[in-house]
């Protein structure tokens, strides 16, 4: 084999490993800018919450929210494949009558704030007999106004 064919057998190495390593550099950036991000921690234990508790964000995050547009977000983030028929299945509690019920779930958080809990820390509070499946990053995925209008649906009588 001569130096010059040597050389071209090469090039899909070299390529390989570019390609590695600017996959790791956009992955560490990426990661980078995850643990930037405002985390959500919730109390510890109920004694802890308040009605208060989680209002700052809650009141700002409704200010504005339309609960139409809030009906088509979880529809495009598929939250009504667990939380519609999931019910059914035992994945996720129906959202159907969720506006009355959140009210009741971890007293004294008022439904807005419960909701907001249960989207940004779906572990806090587990419902009994389901399983903690929702996905831990929402908080990350979903942008302020985005997150207020879902709020501002899942608060509506008709969200289901």
């Amino acid at each position: 084999m001569t130096s010059s064919t040597s050389k071209t057998a090469r090039w899909p190495v070299y390529l390989v490993i570019g390609l590695f390593i600017l996959v790791t550099i956009i992955f560490i950036v990426a990661l980078a800018l995850t643990t930037e991000t405002e985390l959500v921690v919730a109390p510890t234990s109920v004694a802890q919450l308040t009605a208060d508790t989680y209002m700052d964000k809650v009141s700002v995050l409704l200010q504005g929210a339309d609960a139409q547009r809030g009906a088509a977000l979880v529809e495009q983030f598929g939250c009504t494949a667990c939380h519609r028929e999931g019910a059914v299945n035992k994945i996720a509690p129906s959202y159907e009558g969720i506006a009355a019920r959140a009210v009741t779930r971890r007293p004294p958080l008022t439904a807005a704030a419960y909701i907001y809990e249960s989207i940004t820390n779906p572990t806090a509070y587990v419902v009994d007999s389901f399983n903690p499946a929702m996905p831990q990053n929402f908080a990350q995925q979903l942008s302020d106004r985005q997150l207020g209008d879902i709020i501002a649906y899942l608060l509506t009588p008709t969200a289901h």
